[in-house]
């Protein structure tokens, strides 16, 4: 009986080794199934990236014998390549949307595709290197392609940041980096240079009206925005913003705004005007510099804690000058009328300059001088703020760190020197992103002792709580 039930033991033990035995073996080949398949999809993947790699390089060495020879055979082979390339690398990021290679493989693409003229713009790279970037931001081979792409159609502010980031990853030979550095130093001193977009604007189609000559059958200029013209300009907006000003008379604080001024001017040309300085006594924190003219409220001189504050606010208001946003919103409500206006149409070709002249008359008024600038020019005028700012010396971060600070000390006044949009925290984010591009590695001013002198003469010319302006005293019950 013993004996049985040995056997029956030994049976059961040796049933459940071979079991044991079976399920390792089973699990085995599960895993290496597994190791198998993962290094077969390696491996596709591999080929996958090599192709599309391959097909860039021909599609590159193709499009260069194209530009070389204008030979169309090899235009439509480098064509063909670059689009298969795309193909293959779209149907992949649609399966794998993280594909962090598919990405930068795309972003190369666009960019052959736009350097050799076929079916892409750099606009379309630069949005796909930036979506890229976003989601992949230590790939420095994004960058790279991008900081070519703007580099390509001179918008050098990217170019510089695109750049910079390259560098950071030092992923590159010595060759590459090379190159990269001369391009980031040759788009550095473009974007320092040629930041004034309007700094031919008397030669340009937009500062001219034309008009139909049925004798001739062209369009010949009936009027054209002149230096003297948006001095006059100029001049109405003076006098009606200044009618019910207290102007304040004081030749020490005029002396110091004056030299503040043609610092600030002298330094970035483009301005054709000789600034008469208006120091308007209000509490209100203000600047508006109508053409040829500088208003500036004693509010402003007393929330500037530096120099570089002051200076960032006038620079800003010049920079509405830089850009002739007055004269272009004279000429832009007039073509507006025109449009919706028949009779004004019909303008004779003899009589064009007095008719225009009558029309363009009746469009300025107080409400153009008084007006929000749009959204538009508010953001040209903290660009080219900025350049005009660091262009005399100062550090362009004081712009942002001003506005800022005032919308912190009351964030539901609008700021007087400002647009009511973009609202502050937006426009100092936009401005902050700019200034990347500027080289703030150099000593740059903040304040002065002239500053400091000034403020300690407005402190005593209006003791706290003594300066005109309404609401500020005490109000009476009765």
């Amino acid at each position: 009986m013993n004996q049985i039930n040995t056997n029956c033991i030994l049976s059961a033990i040796l049933f459940v080794l071979n079991l044991t035995q079976i399920n390792l073996a089973q699990s085995l080949r599960s895993s290496n199934d597994k190791v198998s398949s993962t290094a077969s999809l390696s491996t596709a993947n591999q080929d996958f990236f090599v192709q599309v790699e391959n097909l860039i390089e021909q599609g590159k060495e193709q499009g260069m014998v194209y530009l070389n020879s204008k030979n169309e055979k090899s235009k439509k082979s480098a064509k063909n390549s670059l689009e298969e390339a795309e193909d293959l690398v779209k149907k992949k990021l649609k399966r794998e949307p993280n594909c962090e290679k598919c990405i930068e493989l795309l972003t190369m693409t666009n960019f052959y595709q736009s350097y050799f003229g076929f079916s892409k713009n750099y606009n379309d790279c630069i949005r796909t290197a930036g979506e890229g970037l976003e989601q992949f931001p230590a790939n420095s081979r994004i960058a790279y392609y991008k900081g070519f792409a703007h580099y390509n159609i001179g918008q050098y502010s990217e170019t510089i940041k695109a750049f910079n980031r390259f560098l950071m990853s030092n992923a590159a030979d010595s060759q590459t980096m090379a190159q990269v550095r001369q391009l980031l130093q040759d788009g550095q001193q473009r974007f320092l240079a040629n930041w004034n977009q309007h700094s031919q604007y008397y030669q340009s189609p937009e500062s001219k009206i034309m008009v139909y000559n049925p004798q001739t059958y062209k369009y010949d200029p009936a009027f054209q925005v002149t230096p003297e013209w948006e001095m006059g300009l100029g001049s109405q907006g003076y006098t009606a913003l200044t009618a019910r000003a207290t102007k304040m008379e004081d030749a020490e604080l005029k002396e110091y705004l004056e030299n503040l001024i043609s610092r600030l001017i002298g330094k970035s040309t483009g301005s054709p005007f000789n600034y008469q300085i208006t120091i308007v006594n209000s509490p209100e924190v203000n600047a508006i510099t109508p053409p040829g003219h500088i208003i500036v409220y004693t509010g402003l001189l007393e929330a500037a804690e530096n120099e570089s504050e002051l200076a960032a606010v006038l620079s800003h208001e010049l920079a509405h000058n830089y850009a002739h946003h007055q004269a272009r919103a004279v000429l832009q409500k007039y073509h507006m009328n025109t449009a919706t206006n028949a009779a004004i149409k019909l303008i004779n070709p003899q009589t064009a300059t007095a008719q225009i002249a009558s029309q363009l008359g009746a469009v300025i008024t107080v409400d153009l001088f008084s007006r929000a600038y749009s959204r538009f020019e508010e953001k040209e005028a903290d660009l080219y703020g900025a350049h005009i700012l660091f262009n005399a010396g100062y550090n362009p971060t004081a712009a942002s760190n001003f506005f800022l600070k005032l919308y912190k000390m009351n964030p539901k006044k609008p700021i007087k020197f400002l647009s009511t949009h973009p609202s502050a925290p937006d426009r100092t984010t936009y401005i902050t992103d700019y200034l990347e591009s500027f080289p703030l590695d150099r000593e740059m001013q903040i304040d002065s002792r002239d500053f400091q002198k000034m403020k300690t003469k407005l402190a005593t010319l209006f003791p706290a709580g003594k300066q005109d302006g309404q609401g500020r005293g005490v109000l009476p019950k009765e």
